[in-house]
């Protein structure tokens, strides 16, 4: 979400939002700290600002993520990932074998596209 998609949205809160807060902690431990931490320290920097930059993608993907999550479990049937996993551990879902893997998958891309997007850009999913 951009800035103006922000404010566009009647947005509860004032600027910087969450996703700025974030990449601008991870951008001051990347370009400021780094360059000038050595041996452990910098290996401990690069975590905290790819953590952050997970935080981010998680932030602003969040409700588009939330709804098609919703929206796929309600299509199998279930309102939870326990309801899934009940239905499938009972073999409710057995004839719907393609449609639960396309769930599935669909899932499993949604949370790659947050964890590494680059995962999906390297391997050609």
């Amino acid at each position: 979400m951009s800035t103006g998609e922000a404010l566009s949205r009647d947005w509860p809160h004032d600027l910087p939002d969450a996703h700025e807060l974030l990449m601008s902690v991870r951008d001051y431990l990347s370009d400021d700290l780094g360059p000038r931490a050595e041996g452990r320290d910098r290996w401990i920097l690069r975590i905290a600002a790819n953590a952050l930059t997970i935080a981010a993608r998680e932030v602003r993907s969040a409700p588009r993520d939330r709804a098609a999550h919703a929206e796929r479990l309600q299509s199998l049937g279930v309102r939870s990932e326990q309801e899934l996993a009940e239905a499938i551990r009972n073999g409710l879902l057995d004839d719907r074998r393609a449609e639960l893997a396309e769930a599935l998958w669909a899932t499993t891309l949604d949370k790659l596209a947050v964890a590494n997007p680059s995962y999906r850009e390297d391997s050609g999913l």
